[in-house]
């Protein structure tokens, strides 16, 4: 059956759904989990699809689309019973910051602040749940957009440990677009600012795919 083929798709789901054309890109979910590394870096070559391969990545872990085998069957990740038995059990943080393009490092601050803020937001049920101490639920409330530099800086850290707390496993986080705010930082002339930010923000001892 002939497949249309949907131009500026990155919602992985939404291809499935609506059976777009897809190029079966799965083995690369076995070949990440098998290598064990730490940190993936993916750099090159544009236009791969690289925002669609990590939302693919996303829904195939992430317990919010637990039970969604309907987005894998037929895919070649599917032939293997141990990876139909994941699918849906390792939480997933993504960010993406394609969207941080400032003239000044105040305005980055303030948009990445927003960016967790509304991260932490999607999160909000593991404070209901009680297993915070007052301490973190004191951290988990006090992310906000005025929120200082300092506690931007440890923000993700933070809640990469919550939800280890809550889901008994460490989650995956995705980092989309890393690049973008640097290159935006050198071309308007903060680079100091930015690099320091971000080297900070992103010593985490967890499994990472930027």
């Amino acid at each position: 059956m002939q497949r249309n083929v949907a131009l500026g798709i990155q919602n992985f789901s939404k291809l499935r759904e609506n059976n777009y054309f897809y190029i079966d890109k799965t083995r690369f979910i076995k070949e990440l989990w098998e290598r064990g590394d730490d940190i993936t870096l993916i750099t090159r070559p544009r236009r791969l699809g690289k925002t669609l391969m990590l939302d693919m990545v996303k829904k195939f872990f992430s317990p919010e689309y637990s039970g969604r085998c309907d987005l894998f069957e037929e895919l070649s990740i599917w032939n293997e019973k141990k990876y139909r038995e994941l699918q849906g059990t390792i939480p997933v943080i993504f960010l993406s910051f394609a969207n941080i393009k400032e003239l000044s490092f105040s305005a980055v601050k303030y948009n990445i602040c927003s960016l967790l803020t509304r991260l932490y937001s999607q999160y909000s049920f593991i404070v209901s749940s009680k297993i915070l101490n007052k301490n973190e639920t004191r951290q988990f409330n006090s992310v906000s957009r005025d929120m200082s530099l300092e506690k931007a800086k440890e923000s993700l850290s933070c809640l990469a440990e919550y939800i280890t707390h809550y889901y008994n496993k460490m989650p995956i986080i995705l980092i989309d677009e890393y690049d973008t705010p640097m290159q935006e930082a050198w071309i308007h002339r903060y680079w100091e600012d930015k690099a320091n930010f971000f080297m900070d923000f992103s010593t985490l001892h967890l499994k990472q795919i930027l």
